[in-house]
């Protein structure tokens, strides 16, 4: 059977199958943590070089793929665009890419009937003449006259050029603003003033780079708060050495009562983390029952600001990432250990199926008894001193448990009750924090990794790697699947792949015991 053959709708998945671009997959449905996915401007090189694909097929799947294929346009008004009438009858989305220097107003001679998503990528210029942003906006309006959705981008500092477009295209129009993309919105206040007056509309926000000034004054303003009440994905990194939310009051509601991801990049963020500014942050935005189901952000120990049941119900995927000991009017007497607490409260959402926390912590004081995440598949507590039963149990209790990242030390009970349990387990890593384990522990270990049946990968430090391979001959379960790697060598990198904990004391004078003060564990706060 031929193309001429088959239905449309059979050639359309066929070729989406072949062509389809995970860059755009990404772009469309804004369900990236990473904001460079949003930069409109890469996403247009992308479709530029897809829209001329159906170019080079023969006319039987030509004809079904053009309309596919055209229902994303990309226009630059720096230039003619050669738009045919068919092209702009078949476009549901056009990606505009606008300078405010030159502008070519008859690269939009066309009208786009059918289109309802407008992508406005913005570059500024101190040179803009507002004659032409207010053209710019009324060429837009002409040639989109059912648009009900913009999605906003500014390359560089957001000018006055930028934030005129967008006001008076608003104003002209019905649409939506209901996504914005910066790639840095530091100390600019106008910023703050496009984003407060769109935060009604508002469904996606990436603010890149942003100062704690600015991200204050975007839920406070002028003494009121102001609710995002659409907001469902927002993602924002701040610099060093910043002080936040200092003059942010306590509110009754949330400002983001519908946010569903938000994601904290710490990329930009180095030297000692602070109480100051993680706790407010905390208070902010998680204070409050949400309804997150992704979250990546800080933790703050020595506190009683966890994620939980109690504001997090319904999350899915949680990312603890750069931590600090909270001291003075943020602390808080605390009964057991930062480990067990932050286990305990995780362990209490029961959507929970992702959860990651590769920092150093202290021991388990005990381990948590009413656990409720049951669907709990990945968990990465490499930096965790744990001990081989704490393994067990944390094995026991996640009956779901596919893939565990750990770090191993040796129990200060020589008599500590051993309960080996057999797991659905598929990869595991396992660290040392210090000298390692004894024979007796490492026996345990290989007792254990026998006893899962579904275990492929597994990747030891030196003397665990050395010891269970010895061990494995011997076993009575089927082998010939399971692939056991030396941690050190068996990476890609070649680099060591054991805890930052193990480097710091093995780094340290060998005639004098590891530290344990601020100045060793304050390095290990950076998520590796």
């Amino acid at each position: 059977m031929d193309a001429q053959q088959l239905p449309d709708e059979c050639v359309l998945r066929v070729l989406d199958y072949l062509w389809k671009e995970p860059r755009l997959h990404e772009f469309f449905e804004r369900r990236s943590q990473h904001a460079h996915v949003y930069d409109q401007q890469r996403v247009h090189k992308v479709l530029w070089a897809r829209s001329v694909a159906p170019m080079h097929v023969c006319r039987a799947w030509r004809q079904p793929s053009v309309r596919r294929y055209f229902r994303t346009l990309v226009v630059d008004l720096q230039c003619q665009n050669a738009l045919l009438p068919d092209a702009a009858v078949l476009a549901r989305h056009v990606l505009v890419l606008a300078n405010s220097v030159q502008y070519d107003p008859l690269a939009l001679s066309v009208q786009f009937l059918d289109a309802h998503t407008l992508g406005l990528c913005v570059f500024d210029s101190r040179d803009a003449c507002p004659d032409v942003s207010h053209a710019l906006a009324s060429t837009l309006h002409s040639a989109l006259p059912h648009l009900n959705s913009i999605w906003f981008q500014c390359m560089g500092s957001i000018g006055r050029f930028a934030q005129s477009v967008l006001e008076d295209l608003s104003a002209r129009s019905s649409a939506r603003v209901t996504a914005m993309h910066f790639e840095s919105t530091e100390s600019r206040s106008c910023v703050a003033n496009v984003i407060r007056s769109h935060a009604h509309s508002l469904q996606f926000l990436s603010l890149g780079k942003v100062s704690g000034g600015v991200l204050s004054t975007l839920v406070v303003h002028k003494g009121k708060q102001l609710v995002y009440a659409r907001l469902k994905r927002l993602l924002f990194a701040i610099p060093s050495n910043t002080h936040i939310y200092a003059d942010v009051p306590e509110y009754t509601t949330s400002s983001f009562p519908q946010l569903e991801e938000l994601y904290y990049d710490d990329a930009h963020s180095a030297g000692l983390p602070r109480e100051e500014w993680f706790a407010p942050l905390f208070d902010v935005f998680l204070s409050h029952p949400t309804r997150l189901k992704y979250l990546t952000f800080p933790i703050v120990y020595n506190t009683q600001r966890c994620v939980s049941r109690d504001n997090c119900p319904q999350l899915v995927g949680l990312r603890h990432i750069k931590c600090c000991w909270a001291t003075g009017a943020w602390s808080s007497q605390q009964r057991e250990s930062d480990s067990t607490r932050v286990l305990s409260a995780i362990a209490s959402i029961p959507s929970l199926e992702c959860y990651v926390h590769p920092s150093y912590i202290a021991r388990l004081s005990h381990v948590p008894s009413n656990i409720m995440c049951t669907g709990l598949w990945r968990l990465d507590l490499y930096g965790w001193p744990l001990t081989v039963n704490n393994m067990c149990w944390v094995l026991r209790v996640f009956k779901r448990l596919q893939t565990l990242r750990v770090t191993l030390v040796q129990s200060e009970d020589v008599d500590d009750a051993w309960q080996p349990t057999s797991s659905v387990l598929k990869r595991l890593t396992v660290g040392s924090a210090d000298a390692g384990l004894e024979n007796q522990e490492l026996g345990r270990l290989a007792c254990m990794l026998e006893l899962m049946p579904l275990l492929s990968r597994v990747s030891l430090y030196d003397q665990a790697y050395a010891f269970v391979s010895k061990a494995a001959a011997t076993w009575t379960r089927d082998t010939h699947d399971l692939q056991i790697t030396n941690s050190v060598s068996g990476l890609r990198s070649g680099q060591s792949f054991r805890s930052p904990l193990a480097q710091l004391t093995t780094a340290a004078s060998a005639n004098s015991p590891p530290s344990t003060s601020w100045y060793l564990i304050h390095p290990l706060l950076i998520d590796g």
